[in-house]
């Protein structure tokens, strides 16, 4: 069985984060994306305003496959609720996007940090996409096994990743072309490898 992990996609808007989303969730099973902005459209949408539609729906799927996209109104009271359920789900793929937005340098939700530090008991894979890495929580760095960096200028934001994975992802950034980025993973046996690749 695959390991379940901790995979984030950082970088500049338009730099191709939610396309190499797309692409890595293409496979998916079971799958739960909380969609902020709007952008994806391929499984069932449902939104706070259709609640009991929704937690009707998810009796029904709770143990087949499923697709589903949630599109929050109150993202910092919504995602309380959505990760218990996705922790009580297991086996499932969790895409966040704009996970800077519910999980801050100082604040993450109780419900949501416990699936980023023991969703891999639950078989939860989780995919934080933003683009501002200086904005998120540092557990969500520290449980990371994949991260992927597009192009991005914000100095705080490229001083964060020097200091979090070294001077060569630096180098590396400054190299990157049309939707291309840098893959930071970390191997068994305590080994970090570099690589470049396009979304």
């Amino acid at each position: 069985m695959t390991e379940k992990k901790v995979k984030l996609i950082f970088g500049k808007r338009g730099s191709g984060k939610s396309y190499l989303a797309k692409k890595l969730i293409a496979a998916e099973q079971r799958l739960f994306i909380w969609d902020r902005m709007g952008e994806y459209d391929q499984g069932v949408i449902f939104t706070a305003e259709e609640k009991p539609l929704f937690q009707e729906f998810f009796q029904h799927v709770y143990r087949g496959k499923f697709r589903i996209i949630y599109r929050p109104l109150h993202p910092k009271e919504e995602i309380i609720w959505i990760s218990d359920l996705v922790y009580t789900l297991g086996s499932v793929t969790f895409l966040v996007e704009e996970i800077d937005s519910i999980c801050t340098p100082w604040i993450i939700e109780e419900n949501f940090e416990s699936i980023l530090n023991r969703g891999r008991h639950k078989d939860i894979t989780l995919i934080g996409v933003t683009p501002a890495p200086f904005g998120i929580h540092r557990d969500l760095t520290r449980q990371a096994k994949e991260i992927y960096i597009f192009s991005t200028n914000e100095p705080r934001d490229r001083e964060y990743l020097r200091n979090l994975l070294g001077v060569e992802i630096e180098e590396k950034l400054n190299g990157l072309g049309l939707y291309e980025y840098v893959l930071w993973q970390d191997l068994p046996a305590g080994q970090n490898q570099i690589t470049v690749g396009k979304a």
